[in-house]
Protein backbone atom coordinates (compact mmCIF):
# COMPACT_ATOMS: atom_id res chain seq x y z
CA UNK A 1 0.00 0.00 0.00
CA UNK A 2 1.54 3.53 -1.06
CA UNK A 3 2.35 5.72 1.92
CA UNK A 4 -0.19 9.13 0.88
CA UNK A 5 3.09 10.95 2.53
CA UNK A 6 5.31 9.83 0.21
CA UNK A 7 3.22 9.93 -3.11
CA UNK A 8 2.31 13.70 -3.04
CA UNK A 9 4.68 16.03 -4.53
CA UNK A 10 7.45 17.31 -2.41
CA UNK A 11 7.22 20.78 -0.41
CA UNK A 12 10.45 22.41 -0.21
CA UNK A 13 11.53 25.19 2.47
CA UNK A 14 14.34 27.11 0.79
CA UNK A 15 16.47 29.32 2.76
CA UNK A 16 19.71 31.29 1.89
CA UNK A 17 21.17 34.68 2.15
CA UNK A 18 21.88 36.76 -0.73
CA UNK A 19 21.16 36.48 -4.16
CA UNK A 20 22.80 33.22 -5.30
CA UNK A 21 22.00 32.91 -9.10
CA UNK A 22 19.36 35.32 -9.15
CA UNK A 23 17.31 33.14 -6.44
CA UNK A 24 17.50 30.36 -8.98
CA UNK A 25 16.41 27.58 -6.52
CA UNK A 26 13.41 29.08 -4.95
CA UNK A 27 12.06 30.12 -8.75
CA UNK A 28 12.98 26.71 -10.24
CA UNK A 29 10.68 25.17 -7.29
CA UNK A 30 7.88 27.84 -7.69
CA UNK A 31 7.15 26.83 -11.06
CA UNK A 32 7.36 22.95 -10.42
CA UNK A 33 4.98 23.92 -7.91
CA UNK A 34 7.51 22.74 -4.93
CA UNK A 35 8.15 25.83 -3.21
CA UNK A 36 6.38 25.98 0.16
CA UNK A 37 8.34 29.32 1.66
CA UNK A 38 11.36 31.52 0.91
CA UNK A 39 13.18 32.31 4.03
CA UNK A 40 15.61 34.91 2.97
CA UNK A 41 17.97 37.87 4.60
CA UNK A 42 17.16 40.96 2.33
CA UNK A 43 15.68 42.44 -0.98
CA UNK A 44 14.64 45.33 -2.47
CA UNK A 45 11.54 44.12 -3.23
CA UNK A 46 9.77 42.50 -0.62
CA UNK A 47 9.31 43.22 2.70
CA UNK A 48 11.74 45.89 5.31
CA UNK A 49 14.02 45.74 1.84
CA UNK A 50 11.88 48.20 0.42
CA UNK A 51 12.69 50.89 2.12
CA UNK A 52 16.16 50.72 1.01
CA UNK A 53 15.53 50.82 -2.36
CA UNK A 54 13.50 53.99 -1.73
CA UNK A 55 16.69 55.54 -0.02
CA UNK A 56 19.37 54.28 -2.42
CA UNK A 57 19.24 57.86 -3.79
CA UNK A 58 19.99 59.05 -0.33
CA UNK A 59 23.91 59.86 0.11
CA UNK A 60 24.11 58.58 3.47
CA UNK A 61 23.82 55.42 2.11
CA UNK A 62 26.47 53.20 2.16
CA UNK A 63 27.84 50.86 -1.21
CA UNK A 64 26.82 47.67 1.15
CA UNK A 65 23.22 48.94 1.71
CA UNK A 66 23.08 49.92 -2.02
CA UNK A 67 24.23 46.86 -3.11
CA UNK A 68 21.74 44.94 -0.86
CA UNK A 69 18.58 46.98 -2.33
CA UNK A 70 19.83 46.08 -5.68
CA UNK A 71 18.77 42.56 -5.13
CA UNK A 72 15.08 41.58 -6.47
CA UNK A 73 13.19 38.40 -5.99
CA UNK A 74 11.76 37.42 -9.27
CA UNK A 75 8.24 38.45 -9.43
CA UNK A 76 6.79 34.51 -9.29
CA UNK A 77 8.20 34.29 -6.07
CA UNK A 78 7.75 37.23 -4.03
CA UNK A 79 4.16 35.91 -2.45
CA UNK A 80 6.31 33.22 -0.73
CA UNK A 81 9.20 35.62 0.24
CA UNK A 82 9.91 36.22 4.01
CA UNK A 83 12.60 38.31 4.66
CA UNK A 84 14.18 38.95 7.96
CA UNK A 85 14.70 42.56 9.04
CA UNK A 86 16.47 42.59 12.59
CA UNK A 87 19.06 39.94 12.34
CA UNK A 88 20.21 41.89 9.44
CA UNK A 89 19.89 45.73 11.12
CA UNK A 90 21.86 43.61 14.06
CA UNK A 91 24.85 42.56 12.12
CA UNK A 92 25.06 45.59 10.08
CA UNK A 93 25.39 47.52 12.91
CA UNK A 94 27.66 45.03 14.98
CA UNK A 95 29.88 45.08 11.86
CA UNK A 96 30.36 48.56 11.88
CA UNK A 97 31.64 49.01 15.27
CA UNK A 98 33.45 45.52 15.85
CA UNK A 99 36.76 45.77 15.08
CA UNK A 100 37.82 44.99 11.85
CA UNK A 101 39.71 41.52 12.82
CA UNK A 102 39.45 38.75 10.68
CA UNK A 103 37.97 36.86 13.24
CA UNK A 104 35.43 39.10 14.85
CA UNK A 105 34.21 39.92 11.95
CA UNK A 106 33.71 36.27 11.09
CA UNK A 107 32.21 35.63 14.48
CA UNK A 108 29.67 38.31 14.13
CA UNK A 109 28.30 36.75 10.80
CA UNK A 110 28.14 33.18 12.47
CA UNK A 111 25.78 35.27 14.97
CA UNK A 112 23.75 36.29 12.23
CA UNK A 113 23.16 33.27 10.15
CA UNK A 114 22.04 32.07 13.82
CA UNK A 115 19.54 34.90 14.55
CA UNK A 116 18.48 34.41 11.14
CA UNK A 117 17.51 30.17 11.68
CA UNK A 118 16.27 31.15 14.75
CA UNK A 119 13.40 34.20 13.04
CA UNK A 120 13.07 31.39 10.08
CA UNK A 121 12.52 29.04 12.92
CA UNK A 122 9.62 31.24 15.01
CA UNK A 123 7.84 31.54 11.36
CA UNK A 124 7.48 27.82 10.66
CA UNK A 125 7.64 25.25 8.60
CA UNK A 126 3.88 25.63 6.54
CA UNK A 127 2.87 22.18 5.02
CA UNK A 128 6.52 21.78 3.50
CA UNK A 129 8.28 17.85 3.73
CA UNK A 130 11.58 19.39 2.53
CA UNK A 131 14.76 21.88 3.54
CA UNK A 132 16.73 23.05 1.27
CA UNK A 133 19.83 25.15 2.49
CA UNK A 134 22.88 26.69 0.85
CA UNK A 135 25.28 24.73 2.67
CA UNK A 136 24.85 25.19 6.67
CA UNK A 137 22.98 28.94 6.42
CA UNK A 138 20.28 29.09 9.09
CA UNK A 139 21.82 26.16 10.90
CA UNK A 140 19.29 26.62 13.63
CA UNK A 141 16.43 25.59 10.62
CA UNK A 142 18.51 22.98 9.63
CA UNK A 143 18.40 21.52 13.35
CA UNK A 144 14.41 22.23 14.22
CA UNK A 145 13.64 20.86 10.38
CA UNK A 146 15.09 17.22 11.54
CA UNK A 147 13.68 17.77 14.97
CA UNK A 148 10.16 17.92 12.77
CA UNK A 149 10.86 15.31 10.31
CA UNK A 150 11.86 17.37 7.65
CA UNK A 151 14.15 16.33 5.24
CA UNK A 152 17.34 18.53 4.93
CA UNK A 153 19.32 18.93 1.42
CA UNK A 154 22.29 21.50 1.98
CA UNK A 155 23.53 22.47 -1.63
CA UNK A 156 27.03 21.92 -1.05
CA UNK A 157 28.37 24.12 -3.72
CA UNK A 158 32.20 24.07 -2.78
CA UNK A 159 34.51 21.68 -1.33
CA UNK A 160 33.62 21.50 2.31
CA UNK A 161 38.07 20.76 2.76
CA UNK A 162 38.36 23.99 1.10
CA UNK A 163 39.90 25.47 4.53
CA UNK A 164 42.56 22.56 4.62
CA UNK A 165 43.13 22.61 1.10
CA UNK A 166 43.88 26.72 1.32
CA UNK A 167 46.27 26.48 4.64
CA UNK A 168 48.51 24.02 3.03
CA UNK A 169 48.81 26.50 0.51
CA UNK A 170 49.29 29.30 2.33
CA UNK A 171 52.30 27.44 4.30
CA UNK A 172 53.40 26.32 0.42
CA UNK A 173 53.29 30.20 -0.47
CA UNK A 174 53.51 32.63 1.97
CA UNK A 175 53.18 36.38 1.19
CA UNK A 176 50.39 35.27 -1.62
CA UNK A 177 47.38 35.63 1.14
CA UNK A 178 46.68 36.99 4.44
CA UNK A 179 45.99 34.46 7.37
CA UNK A 180 42.03 34.17 7.25
CA UNK A 181 39.68 33.89 10.93
CA UNK A 182 40.17 31.47 13.53
CA UNK A 183 37.15 29.81 11.57
CA UNK A 184 37.62 26.45 13.97
CA UNK A 185 37.47 28.37 16.77
CA UNK A 186 34.61 30.68 16.19
CA UNK A 187 32.09 28.08 15.16
CA UNK A 188 33.47 25.60 18.28
CA UNK A 189 31.89 28.76 20.00
CA UNK A 190 28.13 28.09 18.68
CA UNK A 191 28.81 24.69 18.32
CA UNK A 192 28.24 24.35 14.86
CA UNK A 193 31.72 23.31 13.60
CA UNK A 194 30.27 20.15 11.70
CA UNK A 195 27.34 22.12 10.78
CA UNK A 196 27.51 21.27 7.40
CA UNK A 197 27.32 17.62 7.54
CA UNK A 198 25.68 17.03 10.99
CA UNK A 199 22.00 18.53 10.07
CA UNK A 200 21.60 17.34 6.50
CA UNK A 201 20.05 14.04 5.02
CA UNK A 202 20.71 14.85 1.41
CA UNK A 203 24.01 16.74 0.08
CA UNK A 204 23.35 18.02 -3.35
CA UNK A 205 26.54 18.67 -5.35
CA UNK A 206 27.64 20.30 -8.70
CA UNK A 207 30.58 18.09 -9.64
CA UNK A 208 31.57 14.67 -9.10
CA UNK A 209 34.37 16.55 -7.38
CA UNK A 210 32.23 17.80 -4.71
CA UNK A 211 30.42 14.11 -4.03
CA UNK A 212 34.36 12.52 -3.67
CA UNK A 213 35.15 14.88 -1.59
CA UNK A 214 32.19 14.14 1.01
CA UNK A 215 32.65 10.39 0.22
CA UNK A 216 36.40 10.84 1.23
CA UNK A 217 37.13 13.40 3.65
CA UNK A 218 34.09 13.53 6.13
CA UNK A 219 32.97 10.12 5.71
CA UNK A 220 29.30 10.92 3.64
CA UNK A 221 27.92 7.61 2.61
CA UNK A 222 27.89 7.92 -1.91
CA UNK A 223 24.06 7.20 -1.47
CA UNK A 224 23.55 10.48 0.45
CA UNK A 225 25.14 12.16 -2.67
CA UNK A 226 23.61 13.72 -5.52
CA UNK A 227 25.16 15.67 -8.56
CA UNK A 228 23.36 18.23 -10.40
CA UNK A 229 25.55 19.97 -12.41
CA UNK A 230 25.07 23.94 -13.04
CA UNK A 231 24.39 26.05 -16.26
CA UNK A 232 24.76 29.22 -17.89
CA UNK A 233 22.71 31.85 -19.96
CA UNK A 234 21.78 30.47 -23.61
CA UNK A 235 22.65 33.50 -24.91
CA UNK A 236 25.97 32.64 -24.13
CA UNK A 237 25.79 30.35 -27.71
CA UNK A 238 25.27 33.12 -29.57
CA UNK A 239 28.39 34.62 -29.36
CA UNK A 240 30.57 34.41 -32.36
CA UNK A 241 33.94 33.46 -31.73
CA UNK A 242 37.05 35.33 -32.78
CA UNK A 243 39.92 33.89 -31.16
CA UNK A 244 43.32 35.43 -30.91
CA UNK A 245 46.26 32.79 -31.05
CA UNK A 246 48.06 32.79 -28.51
CA UNK A 247 45.67 34.62 -26.05
CA UNK A 248 45.37 32.42 -22.81
CA UNK A 249 42.53 33.39 -20.58
CA UNK A 250 41.64 33.24 -16.86
CA UNK A 251 38.43 34.85 -15.36
CA UNK A 252 38.08 35.07 -11.81
CA UNK A 253 39.34 36.20 -8.25
CA UNK A 254 43.08 35.66 -8.85
CA UNK A 255 44.27 33.70 -5.74
CA UNK A 256 45.60 30.62 -4.02
CA UNK A 257 42.44 28.56 -4.19
CA UNK A 258 42.10 29.47 -8.02
CA UNK A 259 45.75 28.76 -8.56
CA UNK A 260 46.93 31.65 -10.10
CA UNK A 261 50.20 31.47 -9.04
CA UNK A 262 50.02 27.77 -11.14
CA UNK A 263 49.15 29.89 -13.79
CA UNK A 264 51.89 31.96 -13.13
CA UNK A 265 54.14 29.16 -13.07
CA UNK A 266 53.11 28.12 -16.58
CA UNK A 267 53.75 31.36 -18.08
CA UNK A 268 56.63 31.36 -16.81
CA UNK A 269 57.82 28.00 -18.41
CA UNK A 270 56.15 28.97 -21.80
CA UNK A 271 58.07 31.88 -22.11
CA UNK A 272 61.41 29.79 -21.22
CA UNK A 273 60.23 27.56 -24.20
CA UNK A 274 60.47 30.68 -26.61
CA UNK A 275 55.78 30.70 -26.41
CA UNK A 276 54.98 34.34 -27.13
CA UNK A 277 51.64 33.94 -25.45
CA UNK A 278 48.95 36.54 -23.78
CA UNK A 279 47.98 35.50 -20.41
CA UNK A 280 45.03 37.86 -19.38
CA UNK A 281 43.76 37.71 -16.15
CA UNK A 282 40.07 39.32 -15.90
CA UNK A 283 39.21 39.32 -12.01
CA UNK A 284 40.00 40.62 -8.59
CA UNK A 285 42.88 41.14 -7.95
CA UNK A 286 45.25 42.33 -4.67
CA UNK A 287 48.41 44.01 -4.40
CA UNK A 288 50.27 40.96 -2.61
CA UNK A 289 49.53 38.86 -5.69
CA UNK A 290 49.86 41.55 -8.72
CA UNK A 291 53.06 42.26 -7.31
CA UNK A 292 54.55 39.11 -7.21
CA UNK A 293 57.91 38.20 -8.82
CA UNK A 294 56.23 35.13 -10.32
CA UNK A 295 53.51 37.05 -11.99
CA UNK A 296 55.95 39.01 -14.57
CA UNK A 297 54.15 37.55 -17.42
CA UNK A 298 50.61 37.60 -16.56
CA UNK A 299 48.08 40.73 -17.64
CA UNK A 300 46.06 41.63 -14.87
CA UNK A 301 43.00 43.27 -16.04
CA UNK A 302 40.89 43.63 -12.96
CA UNK A 303 37.22 43.33 -12.67
CA UNK A 304 35.85 43.32 -15.65
CA UNK A 305 31.70 44.50 -15.93
CA UNK A 306 29.53 41.78 -16.70
CA UNK A 307 28.16 43.12 -19.62
CA UNK A 308 31.42 43.44 -21.00
CA UNK A 309 33.04 40.29 -20.14
CA UNK A 310 31.87 38.15 -23.02
CA UNK A 311 34.44 40.01 -25.30
CA UNK A 312 36.90 38.50 -23.50
CA UNK A 313 35.97 34.66 -24.17
CA UNK A 314 35.08 35.93 -27.68
CA UNK A 315 38.78 36.91 -27.97
CA UNK A 316 40.15 33.95 -25.85
CA UNK A 317 42.58 31.09 -28.06
CA UNK A 318 41.76 28.92 -24.62
CA UNK A 319 40.75 29.81 -21.26
CA UNK A 320 42.36 28.18 -18.19
CA UNK A 321 41.18 27.56 -14.32
CA UNK A 322 43.93 25.58 -12.30
CA UNK A 323 41.87 25.79 -9.36
CA UNK A 324 42.67 23.46 -5.98
CA UNK A 325 38.59 24.25 -4.71
CA UNK A 326 35.40 24.84 -6.72
CA UNK A 327 31.87 23.86 -7.23
CA UNK A 328 31.56 23.66 -10.27
CA UNK A 329 32.55 26.80 -11.95
CA UNK A 330 30.04 28.59 -13.43
CA UNK A 331 32.95 30.48 -15.64
CA UNK A 332 33.67 26.85 -17.23
CA UNK A 333 30.27 26.32 -18.70
CA UNK A 334 30.42 30.12 -20.41
CA UNK A 335 33.69 28.79 -21.84
CA UNK A 336 32.42 25.92 -23.21
CA UNK A 337 29.56 27.85 -24.77
CA UNK A 338 31.29 30.66 -26.39
CA UNK A 339 33.32 28.10 -28.26
CA UNK A 340 36.65 28.18 -26.26
CA UNK A 341 38.47 25.57 -25.32
CA UNK A 342 39.28 24.14 -21.57
CA UNK A 343 41.97 23.74 -19.68
CA UNK A 344 41.85 23.05 -15.85
CA UNK A 345 41.43 20.80 -13.11
CA UNK A 346 39.15 18.53 -11.81
CA UNK A 347 38.45 20.67 -8.71
CA UNK A 348 36.98 23.00 -11.11
CA UNK A 349 34.05 20.92 -11.06
CA UNK A 350 33.95 21.64 -14.67
CA UNK A 351 31.46 19.49 -17.36
CA UNK A 352 33.86 19.32 -19.84
CA UNK A 353 35.80 15.99 -20.71
CA UNK A 354 39.37 15.29 -20.92
CA UNK A 355 40.84 15.04 -24.41
CA UNK A 356 37.40 15.99 -25.71
CA UNK A 357 36.57 20.07 -25.08
CA UNK A 358 39.69 20.34 -23.92
CA UNK A 359 42.20 18.85 -20.98
CA UNK A 360 41.99 18.13 -17.32
CA UNK A 361 45.12 18.40 -15.86
CA UNK A 362 46.68 17.43 -11.95
CA UNK A 363 45.80 20.42 -9.56
CA UNK A 364 49.15 21.94 -8.54
CA UNK A 365 51.07 20.82 -11.33
CA UNK A 366 52.71 23.89 -13.40
CA UNK A 367 54.12 21.73 -15.65
CA UNK A 368 51.53 19.93 -16.86
CA UNK A 369 49.36 23.09 -17.27
CA UNK A 370 51.68 24.65 -19.69
CA UNK A 371 52.14 21.14 -21.33
CA UNK A 372 48.31 21.27 -22.09
CA UNK A 373 48.32 24.31 -23.16
CA UNK A 374 50.79 24.54 -25.44
CA UNK A 375 49.49 21.77 -26.83
CA UNK A 376 45.88 22.94 -27.46
CA UNK A 377 47.17 26.60 -28.89
CA UNK A 378 50.13 24.53 -31.15
CA UNK A 379 47.59 21.93 -32.28
CA UNK A 380 45.07 24.10 -34.40
CA UNK A 381 43.29 21.30 -35.87
CA UNK A 382 42.98 19.92 -32.37
CA UNK A 383 42.19 23.59 -30.91
CA UNK A 384 39.18 23.96 -33.55
CA UNK A 385 37.94 20.27 -32.69
CA UNK A 386 37.69 20.90 -29.34
CA UNK A 387 36.62 24.62 -29.88
CA UNK A 388 32.74 22.73 -31.87
CA UNK A 389 32.73 20.41 -29.24
CA UNK A 390 32.85 22.55 -26.08
CA UNK A 391 29.83 24.72 -27.30
CA UNK A 392 28.03 21.47 -28.38
CA UNK A 393 28.36 20.27 -24.89
CA UNK A 394 27.45 23.66 -23.54
CA UNK A 395 24.29 23.35 -25.25
CA UNK A 396 22.77 20.92 -22.44
CA UNK A 397 23.90 22.94 -19.56
CA UNK A 398 21.73 25.66 -19.95
CA UNK A 399 19.99 27.17 -16.75
CA UNK A 400 16.62 25.59 -17.73
CA UNK A 401 18.15 22.28 -18.19
CA UNK A 402 19.83 22.62 -15.01
CA UNK A 403 16.12 23.51 -13.55
CA UNK A 404 15.09 20.81 -15.36
CA UNK A 405 17.90 18.47 -13.80
CA UNK A 406 17.17 19.72 -10.35
CA UNK A 407 13.13 19.50 -10.16
CA UNK A 408 13.73 15.47 -11.24
CA UNK A 409 16.88 14.88 -8.49
CA UNK A 410 14.39 16.59 -5.75
CA UNK A 411 11.62 14.18 -6.93
CA UNK A 412 13.67 11.45 -6.96
CA UNK A 413 14.21 12.28 -3.32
Amino acid sequence: MINPAHSRTPRFVVAQTGARRGYAVPLILKQAGMLERFYTDVCGNVGWGKWLLAGVVLPWVGAKLRRLASRHVPELVCQDTVTMARPNLEWFFRSLWTSKDPTDQFRIDVMRHQALGESAVAKGFGQATHLYVMLSEFTPLMKEAQARGLKVISETYILISTHRLLAEERRLFPGWDVEPPDWDAVLREFGYQSAPIRHVDCFLCPSENVANDLVANWNIPRSSTVVVPYGMKPEWLQLRPEPQPGRVLFVGTADLRKGIHYLAMAAEELVKRGRKYEFRVAGHVEDRVRNQPACKHLNFLGRVPRDRIHEEFQRADVFTLPTLAEGSAEVTYEALAAGVPLVTTAAAGSVARDGIEGWIVPERAPLALADALERVIENRELRNKMAAAARLRAADYTWDRYGERLVEALKQL
